[in-house]
């Protein structure tokens, strides 16, 4: 992999440099990986020893959960701290995979992957020229037929359900999310609270954590980006499971064959 460093800084890159590492295992725990993972490698028809990319791989528990399963894995993520546990979770799983510490708009694979992936509403954070950009890349990844997988937030779900606040009790702490939809950008932005879990009510409580903004798009906006000459096939579902895709899905879904 050649990469020459060109990514600029973008919005919300502070908080995943230096918060989400902080509350990223509580929010995403690593057995949800699995099952997600299976219908990943069902959908795709990857075969045994198939090499894949995931991108960016946070603490490893998709890349992980795939090394088990006998695949020659490589996430690339910016985030040193995520990248020690990922390191960590395959040493303890017994399993090897290759960890890159780069920003995924820099890598440049040519034709190496059967499988590339990016979960977990991954992209957005960027301008939407980078985003082309960015699955561009993950096309010049994959070998001919190979398969490319983009799990995120449906858009049309968002905007008819989507709370001005939110709240998740962890064990000693509770975590608040303040959720503004901009319907004119497209734009998500939401600030993030750290409570105790003695603290009081008032919206006021609380230690900042840090703020996100993410452009949300439409099905039919990535399926364009996707540039469909580029790809044989691309089908949508609702979730990481198989469910069917509709305005009222909680994810949007992308399986494109190259």
């Amino acid at each position: 992999m050649a990469a020459t460093i060109i990514a600029g800084v973008f919005q919300s890159e502070r908080f995943f440099r230096e918060t989400w590492p902080t509350i990223s295992q509580a929010l995403e725990p690593e057995a949800g990986a699995r099952g997600a993972v299976r219908w990943i490698v069902g959908v795709a028809g990857l075969k045994p020893g198939a090499r894949v990319l995931d991108a960016p791989c946070g603490f490893g528990r998709h890349a992980v959960a795939l090394a088990r399963l006998g695949y020659k894995v490589t996430g690339v993520d910016f985030n040193e701290t995520e990248l020690g546990r990922a390191r960590e979770a395959a040493r303890a799983a017994g399993v090897v995979a290759d960890f890159v510490s780069a920003d995924m708009r820099d890598t440049d694979f040519a034709s190496e992957f059967n499988l590339a992936v990016n979960l977990e509403q991954s992209i957005g954070y960027f301008t939407d020229d980078e985003d082309r950009q960015l699955i561009d890349r993950f096309w010049r990844a994959l070998v001919p037929g190979g398969a490319f997988v983009l799990d995120t937030r449906n858009r049309d779900q968002c905007v008819k359900s989507l709370p001005p606040e939110e709240r998740r009790q962890f064990d000693d702490w509770t975590l608040r999310i303040e959720n503004l939809f901009d319907a004119a950008t497209s734009r998500w932005r939401a600030r993030w609270f750290r409570l105790a879990s003695s603290a009081p009510a008032p919206r006021e409580a609380g230690e900042l954590l840090g703020e996100t903004d993410i452009r949300l798009y439409s099905a039919h906006e990535l399926a364009a980006m996707l540039r469909p000459e580029r790809w044989s096939r691309v089908d949508l579902y609702g979730g990481l499971d198989g469910t069917p895709f509709s305005l009222d899905a909680p994810r949007l879904v992308l399986v494109a064959r190259k």
